[in-house]
């Protein structure tokens, strides 16, 4: 019995053994990040293979902002020479907004007739008394109104000079009727730079006055310049 029981001691700790503290929680993530940081072993040996130019020129444009803003560039200058390239093989176009000079050839005399928003440029060259106003001839552009052509000539029958001269007009704004009075005024000023002599007969006509005549501006309260808006009594 006391040979077992002496076996039985030696098969326990002593008390004086103290037991082995629990490890912390910060000790076991340090313990798990060594292990997957920590590269595996393999036997096999990997093959690494160098990628295209191909492939690396997205990541190199977007690593250096510089080099895209320099393909950029040469692609907009290839494509302004290509675009250079065509307009110098197309024939030479004129331009819209171009004019058309109405000037006569040869000697003329020039005068500048208004009348309300029309402005006329008129020159006289001595001819059979024919009209090209704005490329048209006198009854064409008065629509058929014989009124306004008597107006238009009416210059040219006061001096007598009807058959005498050619006369060539470029007429910008207004209406028709307007337009028309802008070139009586622009003939009769020709006719007094051609003969001086002419202003008596012409002042006495009333041709060598600019006619103030215009529409008034329409006035804030009422329904045009002075017509007034209709009156409700109730």
């Amino acid at each position: 019995m006391a040979e077992e029981e002496k076996k039985i001691k030696k098969t326990r700790k002593a008390p004086s053994e103290k037991k082995a503290a629990p490890k912390s929680p910060t000790a076991k993530k340090t313990a798990v990040k060594k292990k997957i940081v920590e590269p595996v072993e393999t036997s096999a040996a990997v093959e690494i293979t160098k990628p295209s130019e191909s492939a690396l020129a997205p990541a190199r444009m977007a690593m250096h902002p510089s080099g895209a803003d320099t393909a950029a560039q040469a692609s907009r200058a290839l494509a302004d020479l290509s675009a250079a390239a065509q307009i110098a093989h197309e024939p030479a176009r004129k331009p819209h907004h171009e004019k058309k000079t109405v000037k006569p050839e040869g000697v003329f005399y020039y005068g500048t007739g208004r009348r309300k928003t029309a402005i006329a440029r008129v020159w006289l060259r001595p001819g059979q008394g024919k009209f090209s106003i704005n490329g048209r001839d006198l009854p064409d552009y008065a629509a058929g109104r014989f009124v306004l052509e008597v107006a238009a000539r009416r210059p040219l029958i006061v001096t007598n000079t009807q058959s005498a001269y050619d006369v060539f007009a470029k007429i910008l704004g207004g209406g028709v009727a307007s337009q028309i009075g802008a070139l009586s005024h622009g003939i009769a000023r020709a006719l007094l730079t051609l003969n001086p002599d002419f202003r008596k007969k012409l002042k006495v006509e009333g041709l060598l006055t600019r006619d103030p005549r215009a529409k008034e501006r329409k006035k804030y309260g009422r329904k045009r310049a002075r017509k007034r808006f209709q009156y409700s009594k109730r």
